[in-house]
């Protein structure tokens, strides 16, 4: 059975007007979102944001098949590849976290994937795992913040929260906190679908 969080946050997502699925596991969500782009087949482009989730799951190699470009955002040297991201057809990331009554926050480095979010492709997809999910707005925004830290860890930032494990509010050059968003709901202009997922994904 679907944790009863998830099914709240559902609705609240759908209260501002997102597109949601609820997904028991990992598995089901990669269904889910094959089922999602196989009905616009072909397509003539995919871009993913910088996320473990989405990694985790496999679903470059699983949809790689129905586009003619893939773009793949990494960490070094990619500005070219990102642009080309924020006008594809499908654009895959996850949140930092989200908020129950449905409010998604993401903090980014470069602000490529938030900026991805907000303007530019024709269907964006969050996959959110159920780790994401804070109590309230100050909840998420701290919950992000962590997620920060443990980001910069993984990729050796030179960073103060590298060093003492919580965010220092700092402006280092190689700080991933440069840009914060909050989706308080779903823009015009911008189709929005939210894949909930009964596990725990991603950092």
């Amino acid at each position: 059975m679907i944790d009863k969080r998830l099914t709240e946050l559902s609705k609240a997502l759908k209260r501002r007007g997102f597109d949601v699925h609820l997904c028991e596991n990992g598995a089901q969500a990669v269904e889910t979102v094959f089922g999602i782009v196989e009905k616009c087949a072909p397509v003539d482009s995919i871009g993913f944001g910088n996320s473990m989730t989405v990694r985790s799951l496999g679903l470059y190699d699983t949809l790689s098949k129905f586009a003619k470009e893939i773009y793949i955002h990494q960490p070094v040297g990619t500005a070219d590849l990102d642009r080309k991201a924020l006008v594809s057809d499908f654009y895959f990331t996850s949140a930092n976290a989200v908020s129950l009554d449905g409010q998604i926050v993401n903090i980014d480095g470069t602000g490529n994937r938030v900026a991805a979010t907000c303007f530019g492709p024709k269907r964006v997809i969050y996959i959110i795992g159920r780790n994401k999910i804070a109590d309230d707005l100050s909840g998420a925004l701290s919950r992000a913040k962590e997620a920060a830290v443990k980001v910069a860890g993984f990729y050796n930032r030179k960073t103060p929260c590298v060093v003492t494990g919580k965010c220092e509010d700092c402006v280092a050059a190689e700080c991933v906190c440069a840009v914060t968003t909050i989706h308080r709901k779903n823009q015009r202009g911008l189709d929005i679908t939210v894949v909930l997922v009964d596990e725990e994904l991603g950092i």
